[in-house]
């Protein structure tokens, strides 16, 4: 009679040991493209072919932002976002690179304006897509902020991406991409 009650007298203590468990490993977030923004929250997402595409702002053990960065130096930017676990479809990441950035505009990409590109990578490297002389897009750079406590750069962008030419195209993968609803709020990489 006594191992019972002692049962039911552990019963509340078991129960609250499951809701810890549902707060130690939290429900994961739906992919849902960032809200545009300017204030450095390290977000950067777009529809892709569609799709919605949302990176990975994870930090690491020592709280550092995994992805996306950016890095500016000297007029060139460099951005890079790697997308989260649960989002589907071929990209895995985009890789943007600009030459002779001076603060907010409109940037050109894939034009004749040599080293403005974007790059989209898929799974296990299948196919690459970039912009071109027929594939072009732009990257609107809203706010530059390098000084300051925190230095952010945030803007949106919209392009169309294909295989580089003279590379072959896997029959599953799109022949491009239509890259549509991008934005992106990221703390600079020092």
């Amino acid at each position: 009679m006594l191992k019972p009650v002692a049962c039911l007298l552990l019963l509340p203590l078991l129960m609250s040991c499951e809701d810890s468990l549902d707060n130690l490993y939290p429900k994961v977030q739906p992919v849902q493209l960032p809200a545009a923004s300017e204030a450095g929250a390290n977000t950067f997402g777009c529809r892709v072919n569609g799709q919605v595409w949302e990176a990975n702002n994870a930090r690491t053990l020592n709280g550092k932002v995994i992805t996306p960065t950016i890095h500016y130096r000297n007029g060139e930017l460099r951005l890079d976002a790697f997308r989260r676990l649960q989002v589907a479809g071929p990209v895995t990441n985009f890789h943007f690179r600009l030459d002779h950035v001076t603060g907010p505009g409109v940037y050109e990409l894939g034009t004749t304006k040599a080293g403005n590109y974007a790059a989209l990578k898929t799974s296990h490297d299948a196919q690459a897509y970039i912009t071109d002389g027929q594939h072009t897009g732009t990257l609107t750079i809203t706010r530059l902020d390098t000084a300051g406590g925190l230095a952010f750069i945030a803007g949106h962008f919209a392009l169309r991406a294909a295989p580089p030419r003279g590379a072959r195209r896997s029959a599953a993968m799109p022949a491009a991409m239509e890259i549509t609803d991008g934005r992106f709020d990221i703390q600079l990489s020092r």
